[in-house]
């Protein structure tokens, strides 16, 4: 499928999310009475509703909404740099574009570290387990990554809070609760990096599971092939076997796993940051949702699934430089 195809279709899914976000949405009855209250006076609801243009038709709305998206405005034959205006928030009155994008950080960092670490031992256990295929250990390991996998994200996030946070905290000297950033009443605000691990561990526990079977199963393959029989026909050492042949050619489903997840991750993170208190863009969705806060919804949905799309669309070209037979096909 050609670079323009995939583009077009990761489109078409960004407009389908955002429109389903939209019309879930537009089935509240009054947003402007439940913002001012049910014993509010009709002038202050009329005022709400005209600040915020839904006194205008859902259509309208739609299509203000969209038009936000495009960064430029065309003006006689010339294009203007315009910005991507995604409306105010109903609760806050901030600016949504301002918010997501202050929100972002913190949980960019749980993303990241979250990630590094399921592809670091996802990677290097699961080519372990293609080695001894068979063994007690690998059921046992197994075992443990299918448990992993199936469980909830707000229960694994209970559990870790509690475990590391509460009975082992005088071992471990992390707290539940905490965001990036401490406020000091004397020295006052500093990073608190600390304060990541155990998100950051929570959020990697699944990827973690998948990414270690499935290189497990595909370096399995790989080394079943003719290609490494011959190789070790010839006398070359097992680490370089593994590091030159096996590895390389058993990380595409690995990437197709991991730049899904990554993506997930900004969207996923919205119940792990609640247990945690972590102050980013799934605690910001969260209470978005909470307040029935249409703006700040799409706005992160939006972020989101141009996220997923701007991933998907590229991890061919990674593709490429991972495997030569996508490159001659």
């Amino acid at each position: 499928m050609s670079f323009t195809r995939k583009l077009m279709r990761g489109l078409g899914v960004l407009w389908g999310s955002l429109t389903l976000v939209f019309l879930l949405f537009s089935l509240v009855p009054d947003p402007a009475r439940e913002l001012a209250g049910q014993n509010e006076r009709e002038e202050v609801v009329d005022a709400i509703r005209e600040k915020y243009g839904l006194d205008q038709p859902p259509h309208m709305r739609y299509l203000q909404f969209f038009q936000g998206l495009f960064p430029f405005s065309i003006q006689e034959g010339e294009a203007t740099w315009t910005g991507i205006d995604l409306g105010r928030s109903f609760v806050s009155d901030r600016d949504v574009a301002d918010a997501i994008f202050q929100a972002l950080p913190p949980t960019l960092l749980l993303a990241v570290m979250a990630m590094c670490l399921a592809l670091f031992l996802g990677i290097s256990i699961g080519l372990c387990l293609a080695h001894a295929m068979g063994s007690w250990w690998d059921r046992l390991i197994l075992g443990l990554a299918s448990l992993g996998m199936s469980a909830p994200s707000f229960v694994m996030a209970i559990l870790v809070s509690w475990f590391f946070g509460s009975v082992c905290h005088a071992w471990t000297g992390l707290s539940m609760t905490g965001g990036l950033w401490e406020v000091d009443p004397f020295e006052g605000p500093s990073l608190a990096w600390k304060n990541a691990i155990l998100p950051a561990l929570t959020l990697g526990v699944r990827p973690l599971s998948v990414v270690l079977q499935l290189t497990r199963n595909s370096a399995a393959e790989v080394l079943s092939s003719s290609y490494i029989r011959t190789a070790r026909s010839k006398g070359i050492g097992t680490w370089r076997i593994v590091l030159h042949h096996t590895l390389r050619n058993s990380l595409n489903p690995v990437v197709t796993a991991a730049s899904g997840w990554f993506a997930s991750m900004l969207a996923g993170a919205v119940f792990v940051e609640f247990v945690f208190g972590w102050q980013g863009l799934g605690m910001l969705m969260f209470r978005a949702l909470e307040r029935s806060d249409l703006p700040m919804v799409m706005g992160c949905v939006a972020f989101v699934a141009f996220t997923f799309v701007l991933i998907n669309t590229f991890v061919d070209q990674i593709y490429q430089l991972l495997d030569p037979r996508v490159r001659a096909s």
